[in-house]
Formats: structure tokens, C-alpha cells, sequence
């Protein structure tokens, strides 16, 4: 009998351990290789030394639809850069706002006469085609991106120009984007949802990018903040309407026609731009569905090695699609069939230690990426991460939600058409149930003057 349990347990490890272990050691392998690298980029993207000898036009390039609420301090960061005035253009393209954003525009404008501050509007919404306009009408050397809705820091266009003038192989470069949220001073539900973005964003859009841009695979150019050399922009067939997510496809055009030209793409660390954290979990649904979506597309766009297993593990988007896709089924598999071991034979106290050693794996994995973002993170940010080290306990569940919000993005690739605005599932049940009862009221309706 004692036998049996313990082959019953062993099968029961190997089984549930291969599900779990597989994606857990692409996430724990990630982690170290970013925070070994982190001893490497940080010595290489130091500016300190570097000195410029004159200051090359930077044209800035914001695309506004109904920002009333915050165009005035993205452009107020602009005009408070270490950067000189004089050598800053920026064009704010309307794309058929309803607000009153031009009102912010003229104010500010009546207020800073020594930058070039210029207004256009175009017919229709459309973000693409915004950038489009605003990069073809600029007139600097280097050409930066910027959403109206983000802020830069005051030396981010001065690190931008540093980098490009440093080094002449860097075609186009995105910053790290950060989210402005005040640490530790509020615990609401959303507050904690916030200090996980905080953690992820440190990760993904500053960390991450710097491992990428030394390895030269950066995945996106973030349409919130980008820089592009004025030639290499112009060359390229600048931001399409293909897929949801415009700069990830310009990212992969542009990688495509400077490869074997001594070209490369890559990251500004020290530029930094902050946006807002998300205001609920329906906004949050909605933007990581898109970013998954807008992934899948772009992947099934360029990616060349369907037919190839071992060729897209050396594949920038193969390795993308194996991690944020294939391993997805694993976490798939287990989240539907664990509970439910039980039932052909192993204890329920077995299957809750089974679930619970998953909880403190990911546990221990988020540990390890929160320590990689302390490590990564600035002395007086890592007095503001500090405050929050208990989000480890939270960090988890955020990151199993994501999962979840990604593979709803997976499904709907295959499933619906294109579009920016995505609707949260309840929501959606909610309008399937009134559309139900407005039909059974129009049928009974019917029946009753039919009845007369």
C-alpha cells in the first residue's frame, strides 16, 4: 500500500512538474539573464563623459484626440527639458477631437514663444496616420514620438540626442516609459493593481529593453516615446493600419532594411517618460488584449520559420511566439485539469499541496523579478519600491490575470476583426443579455397585437 502511494506521488511530481516547470524556467531564465546584463548596460549607457558640441534640431512629434486632460503637462515637460528651447520643434497633430485640446494647445503656445510650437489637424481618427503627418511636417535631424498623454523627464531629449550622437549605428531607439504612480500611499484594489504595473513596467519597458537593445532584438519601438534618425524614418514606410499595433510593425520593417547595413535598433535607458497608471481592470483588459493581439499579427506578418521547430528557437519572433503562446497551453492545461485530479484518484489534500507548491513557485519567481527591478532601478526609486516590497505577494495573481488577458488576445486574433477598442467581457455578457430581452420583448410585443 505505502508503495503505491508513493509511485502515485512520484507520477503525480513528474507529471504536474514537467507542466510547471517548463514555463517557470523560461521566466527564471529571463530573470537572471536580465540582471547579469544589468552589470553590463549600465557601465555602457553611461552619458556623463559625453559632452555635445552643438545641439542638432528635434522635432517632437505629439498626436492628440480629445487630451485635454493631459496635454498640458506632457508639453510643459517639453518646454522644461535641459534640452535648449530654441533647438525643439514640436507638432501636435489633432486627429478629430471633440474636446477642447486645441484650447490647452493655444494656451500653451501663447506662453512659450521661444519653442516651435505648430497645430495640425487631419480628417479622421486615426493614430497612424496622425504620426504619419506629424513626421513627414517635421524638420529636425532626429525625429521623437511622444503620446499626449505621457510626460518626459528633463533630461530625456538631452540623453535621446547623446546616444544617437555617441553612436552612429543607432538607427532608432525607444525610452524607458514608466508609470507616475505616488508609492505606497494608498492600498484600494486598484492601487495594488498600479504598484504591479509600476514593478512590470520597470521590468519590461526599462530593464527588459536594455537586455534587447545589447542583444539588438527589440521587439517595439513604444508608440508612447521613440526616436528615429530623420533618414531612417523617411526610408521607411513609417506606421501602417495592418495590425493594432503600428510601432511593433514599423519596429520589424525598419529592423528588416538596415539588417547587414551596420545598422541597429535600440534603447535610451536614461530617457525616461512616465505614464498614467491604469484607471480600471475593464482599461486594463483592453490594453493588454491589444498589445497581445497587435503581437500575433505582427508575428504572423514576419515570422518565416513555421515549418522550422529548432530554427525559431533562434528566432526573435519564434522565441516570442513559443513563450507568449506554446508554453501559454501548459498554464492552460494545469489551471483546467489540476483541480480535478482528485476525481480519478489523488487526495484533495494532495491536489492542494499540488496548487499550493505551484502559488509559492511563482511566488519565489516573482521575488526574483522584483529584485531584478530594485537591482535595475535607481537609488531614489529604490527607496519608492521599497515601500511596496510586500507587493510580492501580490504580484502572482496580477500576472495570472495577465495570462488570461493574453490569451483572450490569442483568441480573438483568430476569431474577430481588427479593432483599437476592445470591449471587457462582462460588459459584453451584459449587452448579450439585453439584447436578449429587447428580442422577447419585441416578440411578445408581437404576439400581443398579433392576438388583437
Amino acid at each position: 500500500m505505502l508503495e503505491l502511494i508513493s509511485e502515485r506521488v512520484i507520477n503525480f511530481i513528474l507529471f504536474w512538474g514537467i507542466w510547471l516547470l517548463v514555463p517557470l524556467l523560461v521566466d527564471a531564465s529571463t530573470a537572471f539573464v536580465y540582471l547579469l546584463s544589468l552589470f553590463v548596460t549600465n557601465k555602457s549607457e553611461d552619458l556623463s563623459d559625453f559632452k555635445l558640441e552643438f545641439y542638432p534640431i528635434v522635432t517632437m512629434v505629439v498626436p492628440v484626440y480629445n487630451s485635454a486632460g493631459t496635454l498640458k503637462m506632457c508639453l510643459e515637460s517639453l518646454v522644461n527639458q535641459s534640452y535648449p528651447n530654441s533647438s525643439v520643434q514640436v507638432i501636435c497633430i489633432d486627429n478629430g477631437s471633440k474636446d477642447n485640446s486645441f484650447d490647452v494647445f493655444q494656451e500653451f503656445q501663447s506662453q512659450n514663444h521661444d519653442m516651435s510650437v505648430m497645430w495640425v489637424s487631419i480628417d479622421r481618427p486615426s493614430k497612424s496616420i496622425a504620426l504619419n503627418v506629424g513626421m513627414y511636417s517635421g524638420q529636425g535631424t532626429y525625429l521623437i514620438n511622444l503620446d499626449s498623454d505621457t510626460w518626459l523627464g528633463r533630461d530625456a531629449i538631452q540623453n535621446v540626442v547623446k546616444t544617437f550622437e555617441k553612436d552612429s549605428t543607432l538607427m532608432a531607439a525607444t525610452g524607458s516609459i514608466r508609470v507616475d504612480k505616488v508609492l505606497g500611499k494608498q492600498n484600494s484594489f486598484i492601487d495594488l493593481i498600479n504598484y504591479c504595473e509600476v514593478v512590470e513596467y520597470l521590468i519590461a519597458f526599462d530593464i527588459g529593453k536594455r537586455y534587447q537593445s545589447m542583444t539588438n532584438t527589440i521587439f517595439t519601438l513604444s508608440g508612447a516615446f521613440s526616436a528615429f534618425r530623420r533618414e531612417t524614418i523617411m526610408q521607411s514606410f513609417l506606421y501602417q493600419e495592418r495590425t493594432v499595433s503600428e510601432d511593433t510593425d514599423l519596429t520589424f520593417h525598419i529592423r528588416n532594411a538596415i539588417k547587414g547595413k551596420n545598422g541597429r535598433i535600440g534603447c535610451v535607458s536614461k530617457a525616461f517618460a512616465y505614464v498614467e497608471p491604469i484607471e480600471t481592470l475593464a482599461r486594463l483588459y483592453s490594453q493588454r488584449l491589444r498589445w497581445q493581439r497587435g503581437e500575433m499579427e505582427v508575428a504572423s506578418a514576419y515570422y518565416t520559420n513555421v515549418t522550422h521547430v529548432f530554427k525559431s528557437v533562434f528566432d526573435l519572433v519564434g522565441r516570442t511566439l513559443l513563450t507568449d503562446h506554446t508554453l501559454a497551453l501548459a498554464q492552460m492545461s494545469w489551471t483546467f485539469l489540476l483541480p480535478f485530479m482528485f476525481m480519478i484518484g489523488y487526495s484533495l489534500p494532495m491536489v492542494s499541496v499540488a496548487m499550493g507548491g505551484m502559488f509559492v513557485s511563482y511566488l519565489l519567481l516573482d521575488i526574483l523579478y522584483f529584485y531584478v527591478a530594485y537591482r535595475g532601478a535607481d537609488d531614489l526609486f529604490r527607496k519608492e519600491l521599497y515601500k511596496i516590497r510586500w507587493i510580492i505577494f501580490i504580484l502572482p495573481f496580477y500576472r495570472y490575470m495577465l495570462y488570461w488577458f493574453r490569451m483572450a488576445g490569442n483568441i480573438q486574433v483568430m476569431t474577430e476583426a481588427k479593432s483599437w477598442k476592445v470591449q471587457n467581457p462582462i460588459e459584453q455578457l451584459a449587452d448579450v443579455f439585453a439584447e436578449y430581452k429587447k428580442r422577447i420583448l419585441s416578440w411578445s410585443l408581437f404576439k400581443k397585437n398579433a392576438r388583437r
